[in-house]
């Protein structure tokens, strides 16, 4: 077995057990334990076979994080249960105080708009008239997919 291997072997037996935060955690940890003990000189081989398997390795970081979640007073025994749509299995940690949803922003940028073509159709109305008349739901349309594909791009 490679390091590469027991990584991604611990990394599936960790993934839906416990949150992503923690399987990170120990993925870093372990992969900076290996590469430390080569760079020591010992053999990646020596080094994997001391840590043992990356499965036994993984029911007991899943077992401690249990362990931990009963003190705290949460009942279920798998974090997916707990926080099911909270988080996917592939999921990045969400950063910043609070995440908004797209819609909103599509919403809010959309009504935006929507004022400045008003009041830029009250001041020069022969302009900006097409925005207003039954050609003008194309431009619309167009404005919209803009907006929305700019907001995709996150």
């Amino acid at each position: 077995m490679t390091q590469r291997e027991f990584l991604d072997t611990l990394k599936r037996a960790l993934n839906g057990q416990v949150p992503p935060h923690v399987v990170t955690e120990n993925l870093s940890y372990y992969d900076n334990y290996i590469y430390e003990e080569i760079r020591k000189g010992r053999l990646e081989r020596d080094v994997l076979e001391e840590l043992g398997d990356p499965r036994l390795l993984a029911r007991t970081i899943i077992d401690a994080e249990e362990s931990s979640r009963k003190s705290r007073g949460q009942k279920s025994s798998r974090y997916s249960d707990i926080y099911e749509d909270d988080y996917a299995e592939d999921a990045e940690p969400v950063r910043g105080a609070f995440h908004v949803n797209k819609w909103v922003v599509f919403g809010v940028l959309f009504l935006i708009l929507f004022l400045v073509c008003t009041a830029l159709f009250f001041t020069f109305r022969t302009a900006f008239s097409l925005l207003f008349s039954f050609r003008g739901v194309w431009v619309w349309a167009i404005i919209l997919l803009v907006i929305y594909s700019l907001s995709r791009r996150r």
